[in-house]
């Protein structure tokens, strides 16, 4: 059956047949076809006063929900305010999908108002940038949007509209107006590292004495929090976290060695120690690695992760996963059995180095000075907060204090830190993005 709409409303259509949540943006004269079908398909919309704002806002609700989140900036000013808010979801593996209001194409390159080169421009701050010259091709572009937001490594895709693509009216197919349900959330598609190379990390890891895991983002992106608190559990191979690999696992589990890189509690000094550190979802970047200047060198390393690219980048390892982390771990488990390799004298030292720790901080943690310190205020928050509330720092020190001092008790996106880019100005967004995607737990942001 042949229907006829405009490219706008096209657009809406596909997006309630990916039922999508909240969106974030403001409105321009180039999308209000868009706009005006809304209501229509019954999609919720909140105006922004800044679209940086928007694609904050958004990111921090893809973060919680594991679904794409959807922002929008009409023509030049409002394209290019996007910039930022992309690029923190492009480092951050976060799905977005953003949409992009631009010029009527017969008047392109005619110094337009407003107009700017902004396909050039936010094409680098996405994984990728689809334009649409014709509105028959909105359901199939649509689709393609959320496949690349959703798989592999997610990420930030810029869907751009021109002004007459979004006005005019198309012929479409009504069987077009469907989703592919596999793009929904993420991860779209898993894919199990090479089994050889399991069993090779596998044998690393059963002659090692003093292993420790090293957790990263990506443990959040593969939803990895069953599979990799059973590994921990059987295997007694104590684990740090980057700050975005928080809540990975609990951090109040006992294998907890807190985070490491540029900040640490005892996790810097056991990583010096290691005779094996096993990878996960984590690109060992500057922070995490304190300038590329912690990872022992000789020291066997297994690194998997759902990036091909992000496996010896800046640190050489021994063995090689590329595949999906929940199942990687998984897989690693088995080869290695359930026959228990005796580390007690390792973990009984880890939990002296973890008590002894504690003791050396806890004038800090408990001090009564005014006004309050930071390190006291976060301790406070460990006490007193649920274990499902969801704490959120922006970027700068209310980060870097959260990461350190701060304990999710639980496994899964407990704690987000915008590290992707690590801007300034994600925490109220952030919030509000956290808030809506999870109403009925404590969102508590920490800004400043």
């Amino acid at each position: 059956m042949t229907v006829s709409m405009s490219g706008g409303k096209a657009l809406a259509r596909m997006l309630e047949a990916y039922e999508v949540g909240p969106m974030f943006g403001m409105a321009g004269f180039q999308l209000l076809p868009f706009y005006d079908a809304l209501h229509e398909f019954q999609l919720r919309h909140f105006l922004v006063n800044d679209e940086r704002t928007g694609a904050f806002t958004a990111d921090a609700y893809a973060r919680v929900t594991g679904r794409p989140g959807v922002c929008d900036g009409t023509l030049g000013p409002g394209a290019t305010n996007l910039v930022t808010g992309l690029v923190e979801s492009l480092n951050a593996g976060v799905p977005v999908v953003a949409l992009t209001g631009n010029t009527n194409r017969l008047h392109a390159g005619k110094n337009m108002t407003q107009e700017a080169e902004q396909v050039q421009i936010l094409r680098h701050a996405a994984k990728q940038l689809i334009r649409i010259e014709d509105g028959r091709r909105v359901p199939e572009l649509v689709k393609r949007a959320f496949a690349v937001a959703t798989s592999g490594r997610p990420g930030p895709v810029v869907l751009d509209i021109p002004e007459d693509v979004a006005h005019q009216e198309f012929h479409c197919q009504e069987g077009d107006f469907i989703a592919q349900s596999e793009h929904l959330e993420i991860p779209a598609f898993r894919s199990r590292p090479d089994s050889e190379q399991v069993e090779r990390a596998a044998e690393e890891l059963k002659r090692a004495r003093r292993p420790v895991m090293l957790i990263g983002g990506g443990v959040h992106l593969s939803r990895a929090y069953e599979a990799l608190t059973e590994f921990v559990d059987l295997h007694k191979v104590p684990f740090a976290h980057t700050m975005s690999g928080k809540g990975g696992i609990a951090c109040t589990h006992p294998l907890s060695l807190g985070v490491f890189g540029r900040y640490s509690r005892v996790a810097n000094e056991l990583i010096a120690e290691a005779d094996c550190l096993l990878v996960i979802g984590c690109k060992l970047g500057e922070i995490a690695t304190k300038r590329f200047d912690l990872i022992p060198k000789g020291v066997p390393l297994i690194h998997l992760d759902i990036d091909a690219q992000e496996i010896g980048r800046t640190t050489p390892y021994t063995v090689g996963l590329w595949g999906d982390a929940a199942l990687g771990i998984a897989d690693l488990g088995s080869a290695l059995g359930d026959a228990p390799i005796n580390r007690n004298d390792y973990l009984k030292e880890v939990e002296t180095r973890k008590h002894k720790w504690r003791r050396r901080v806890d004038n800090w943690l408990t001090s009564a000075e005014r006004p309050v310190n930071v390190a006291r205020l976060v301790h406070e928050m460990n006490d007193v907060l649920p274990d499902d509330a969801i704490v959120l720092a922006d970027g700068g020190f209310a980060g870097h204090w959260t990461g350190l001092l701060y304990d999710t008790k639980t496994a899964g996106r407990g704690y987000i830190a915008n590290r992707g880019f690590a801007s300034i100005g994600y925490g109220l967004p952030g919030v509000i993005g956290a808030q809506m995607a999870a109403p009925d737990h404590q969102v508590i942001g920490l800004t400043g």
